[in-house]
C-alpha cells in the first residue's frame, strides 16, 4: 500500500468515526481517534508526499471536517437517539400563553400518567389514554413507571417519577418530668460537671 492510500485510508477512517462520536457518544473516546487518524494522514501526506501534499491535505481536511459535523449534527436530531435527547422543535403559536394546545397542557398540572418510552430525560408519557411529549425533572425514568405531571414547557410536559417515597416517622414530643426526677436528672447532669472541672488551674501562680 502507497502512502497516498495510507492518506485516504486514515483520513475517511477519521472521518467515518467522528460521525460515530456524533450519533454514539462515547465520552470523548472516538472523538480522540478521529482527530488521530486525521493527524496521522496529514503528516503523513507531509512526510512521504511533500509539503504540497500535506498542505493539500490540512486544505482538505480545514473543509471536510467543519462540513461533516455540520451534517451530522443536522441529521442528529432525526434519529431515534436524537429525539430521546433532543426536545421536539417548539411550534411559535403554541408557545403563546394562551394558546389553546398550551392551556390544554396547563390542565394536566397535578395528574398522574405513567411513561411509554424511557425518558433521557425527553420521551413520551400516557395521561387519561392520550400520549404526550414530556421531559423528565427526576432523572432517567423507565417505562411503565408512574409520573406525576409538575409543569409545562413549550409543547411538552414536566414530570416527575412518582414512586413512592419513604417518609421518617414524626417526632415524638418529650414527655414532662415530674419536678423532683427533673431536678434530680439536673444534678445527676451536673455534679460529673462540676467533679470533672479543675479548680486548681484559677489559682494565680506563686511568686
Amino acid at each position: 500500500m502507497n502512502a497516498l492510500l495510507w492518506v485516504v485510508v486514515l483520513f475517511l477512517l477519521g472521518l467515518c468515526v467522528m460521525v460515530l462520536e456524533v450519533f454514539l457518544p462515547s465520552g470523548g473516546i472516538l472523538g480522540f481517534l478521529s482527530l488521530t487518524a486525521i493527524i496521522a494522514a496529514i503528516a503523513t501526506a507531509f512526510l512521504e508526499q511533500g509539503v504540497a501534499a500535506g498542505m493539500a491535505a490540512l486544505t482538505v481536511a480545514a473543509v471536510v471536517v467543519p462540513t461533516v459535523l455540520a451534517l451530522a449534527f443536522r441529521w442528529f436530531p432525526e434519529t431515534p437517539l436524537g429525539r430521546r435527547v433532543l426536545p421536539p422543535l417548539p411550534d411559535p403559536a403554541e408557545m403563546l400563553p394562551d394558546a389553546p394546545g398550551r392551556r390544554r397542557l396547563q390542565e394536566l398540572v397535578g395528574c398522574t400518567g405513567r411513561a411509554v418510552t424511557e425518558m433521557l430525560p425527553w420521551g413520551i408519557v400516557e395521561i387519561g389514554g392520550v400520549r404526550i411529549d414530556a421531559v423528565s425533572e427526576s432523572g432517567p425514568i423507565t417505562p411503565d413507571t408512574a409520573v406525576d405531571v409538575v409543569g409545562v414547557q413549550g409543547r411538552a410536559l414536566t414530570v416527575i417519577s412518582a414512586l413512592p417515597r419513604e417518609t421518617a416517622a414524626p417526632a415524638r414530643p418529650r414527655q414532662p418530668l415530674p419536678p423532683a426526677q427533673e431536678a434530680a436528672t439536673g444534678d445527676s447532669r451536673l455534679s460529673p460537671t462540676l467533679e470533672d472541672f479543675e479548680f486548681e488551674r484559677l489559682d494565680p501562680p506563686s511568686a
